[in-house]
């Protein structure tokens, strides 16, 4: 399952949300505090501390754009082919962690 590190009232969180309900996928949140610097699992995670940050299985990506274009990318299928690539791939990030990282 994917999870999904956020804000409520963030409009660029809003946007991950609405790329995830777009692909059908299922999808748990982590609400993160609003001061940056107590972000400490947002930065362990992503290297960091803006949100939203999704984490799918060992797949670590940040930045709003960047994960609509995961998404569509690897859950959307042909429906989806044309939006993913008017997306951005060279902001945000996108990382894979290692078996240091996941515990």
């Amino acid at each position: 399952m994917i999870t999904l590190l956020q804000l409520e009232r963030c409009p660029w969180c809003a946007a991950a949300r609405q790329g995830l309900a777009n692909v059908g996928a299922e999808y748990q949140v982590v609400e993160v505090p609003r001061d940056r610097a107590q972000r400490h699992l947002v930065e362990a995670l992503s290297g960091q501390r803006l949100v939203p940050v999704i984490v799918d299985d060992d797949t670590v990506v940040w930045d709003s754009r960047r994960i609509v274009r995961y998404l569509y990318e690897r859950y959307g299928g042909q429906d989806r082919a044309r939006s993913a690539a008017e997306l951005p791939e060279d902001i945000g990030g996108v990382r894979t962690l290692g078996p240091a990282s996941s515990g």
